[in-house]
């Protein structure tokens, strides 16, 4: 680990604002270990920082997983643990009397590398871990996905541990600080050059021992007249110098983690993709106008390149190893993309500087931690615009969600872990309400269809009163009796003429006239108000005044998506006709499904993977709510139905 000799500004505990420097440094110059108290007071700030970020994400969590161990959005226990560990030992040095060896540990601690991992943290979007082990396997990658059983336990035993420092976007980018500065870069780099000459050397001699001793002069000559040469050699030569550099890249540790990273990112998928990997050094700076080739920076950065990992410097630049093929993107002389990470709003984003300074304002920590705990937060990935398959329907409308069901021996023993399950953590205000408000909601006829059967089948009054509320079926389409597509076309088309004939008023292709006062009109003559006012009216929690009602039913998209996506093409017969409908047309519509058929999605990622075509063949986005809500109407097999008034 490198040591840095560079004194480093005190930084104020948030337990000691209220004090006034001139204190301050009058109570250091009674500690026994001034260099001590200073890294201690920024160890406690960091630490504090962790205490105040796990604050807001439990605030963020509906009560009954507030009190889980490890069910927070971001997984911060080995960070946390590794913090400690150096404030106790910092603590322990705080009352040991100065000497060289105390100076020496506390010179070669690790804070200020864990105290640059916490600041890239929080300039990050997204971020689920710090410090976590990944594993590279010994196998071919493109297998990983078909290994079951037996060959799958087998594979695991080779296994090789790959640290990450961070895991951001959502899974997607993998990133490792590294504290490495341009100083001892400098150092490494001349290391590594001279043990290339010196192997290169030794084998000169084996070949030339031999020969004559003019010879050996008149090679000594030639050395002489190259080495006044070298100050005019040309850029081929100095590129020479840089695979040197890549090919002995044992001597740096950095390139052999990017590599490793890199390998064990294209053995993983998240989401149907790669992880992505980046190098943040944040002790090194690099011009992409001047990126001085031959230099060790240069060289660094080609090596880390040259393994598919991207880098991110001081000034917030991050070089990726593959440019675009429009060629719009700034690149530097070595066709390197030059790009910026901004993951953060520019009101809350800390500036890049805030990677290599040591100090902060508390009103920007709190700011940063504010926004890294939203942006934990998975529901942050969905899409403007949501599907809504069945199981979410029943939800929306079962009395289990919206009453205080009373236990009966009637019930099918899956309703009564719901009714239990529903009185500790109500599903619509904590996962589902959050997940669909302020979208733009619909569903396919195929979802909607069947979702209609259940409840006039099983449903109570109440149930059907919310599926008539909360769904709106379209002009002339009957669930009952679904429509031929010209028919469908022609009422569309005749509800649009007759609806646009008011100066005041808009109409869209599902008969919904949108008003200028902002609320919509359907052709019964409801509005998004007084469907709001329905659904309050028959449920015990609070409806959003931002849902948007009604959810709009529209046509399957499965036939349009099958015909130009191989890999759909593949699937499709292995899924229900329900299911293939919703997660087909989401796919194909590009937009978030919603849905608590886990098993459904499971097997849909391993459907994918199974018959992936090309690295980046991607399924369709899924939120997943592993709640369900079943309708109150499904009682115990063989159980007799009380009738009214029993």
């Amino acid at each position: 680990m490198e040591v840095n000799t560079i004194t480093t500004p005190k930084i104020i505990s948030c337990d000691d604002l209220s004090d006034s420097s001139s204190e301050n440094n009058t109570t250091s110059k009674g500690l026994l270990n001034p260099l001590a108290d200073e890294l201690l007071t920024r160890c406690l700030k960091v630490s504090d920082e962790i205490t105040l970020l796990e604050k807001k994400l439990l605030q963020r969590l509906p009560p009954k997983q507030r009190s889980k161990k490890g069910n927070l959005p971001i997984e911060l226990r080995h960070f946390k643990n590794a913090i400690m560990v150096e404030q106790r030992a910092l603590e322990n040095l705080s009352y040991t009397p100065s000497t060289p060896k105390t100076q020496h540990a506390l010179r070669s601690s690790n804070l200020k590398f864990l105290e640059s991992v916490w600041a890239v943290a929080k300039t990050c979007s997204g971020l689920q871990v710090i410090f976590r082990t990944v594993y590279l396997f010994d196998h071919p990658t493109d297998n990983v996905a078909k290994l079951r059983g037996k060959e799958k336990k087998q594979l695991k035993r080779k296994k090789t541990p790959v640290q990450v420092d961070i895991i951001a976007q959502s899974g997607l980018e993998w990133i490792k600080v590294a504290n490495l500065s341009e100083k001892r870069l400098e150092t490494e780099f001349a290391k590594a050059r001279w043990e290339a000459d010196g192997f290169r050397e030794d084998d000169d001699d084996e070949e030339d021992e031999d020969e004559p001793k003019e010879d050996l002069k008149d090679e000594e000559q030639d050395a002489e007249e190259e080495e006044e040469g070298r100050e005019e050699e040309s850029k081929e030569s100095r590129q020479k110098s840089i695979l040197e550099f890549q090919h002995d890249s044992d001597a740096f540790s950095l390139v052999k983690s990017a590599r490793s990273m890199v390998l064990a990112a294209q053995q993983t998928r998240v989401q149907y993709l790669h992880p992505e990997i980046t190098i943040v050094l944040p002790n090194i700076s690099y011009d992409p106008a001047d990126p001085l080739p031959g230099s060790p920076v240069h060289a660094l950065i080609s090596a880390i390149l040259a393994t598919g990992a991207r880098v991110q410097t001081s000034n917030n630049n991050i070089i990726s190893p593959t440019p675009p093929a429009d060629g719009t993107t700034l690149t530097d002389n070595f066709g390197n993309t030059i790009t910026h990470r901004s993951p953060l709003p520019p009101s809350t984003t800390p500036t890049p500087s805030t990677i290599t300074t040591t100090t902060t304002t508390l009103e920007t920590a709190e700011a940063a931690l504010t926004t890294l705990s939203i942006t934990s937060d998975p529901i942050t990935l969905i899409t403007p615009q949501i599907l809504l398959d069945c199981t979410i329907l029943l939800a929306l409308v079962s009395d289990l969600s919206h009453e205080s069901v009373v236990e009966k021996p009637i019930f099918h023993r899956y309703i009564l872990q719901q009714v239990r399950a529903e009185r500790e953590e109500p599903l619509l205000p904590h996962w589902v309400y959050p997940s669909i408000q302020g979208r733009d909601m619909v569903c396919t006829f195929d979802a909607y269809k069947r979702f209609r059967e259940i409840v006039e089948i099983v449903g109570s009054e109440n149930e059907k009163m919310r599926a008539e509320a909360l769904v709106w079926g379209g002009v002339g389409r009957d669930w009952r009796h679904p429509p031929s597509s010209s028919s469908a076309s022609s009422n569309t088309r005749k509800s649009s003429s007759s609806s646009s004939s008011s100066s005041n008023t808009t109409t869209n292709d599902t008969g919904i006239t949108k008003l200028q006062s902002g609320d919509l009109l359907l052709p019964d003559g409801r509005t998004r108000s007084s469907l709001l006012s329905t659904l309050q009216s028959l449920s015990k929690h609070t409806v959003p005044i931002n849902l948007r009602l009604p959810i709009t039913v529209v046509d399957s998209l499965e036939t349009q998506i099958m015909s130009h996506n191989p890999v759909a093409a593949k699937i499709g017969p292995e899924l229900s006709v329900v299911n293939r409908s919703s997660l087909f047309t989401a796919w194909e519509m590009g937009v978030t499904i919603v849905t608590t058929n886990g098993s459904v999605v499971k097997r849909l990622e391993w459907l994918v993977e199974e018959n992936r075509i090309r690295d980046d063949d991607v399924g369709p986005k899924v939120h997943l709510l592993a709640i369900a809500r079943s309708l109150v109407g499904k009682m115990k097999k063989g159980a007799e139905i009380l009738t009214e008034g029993e």
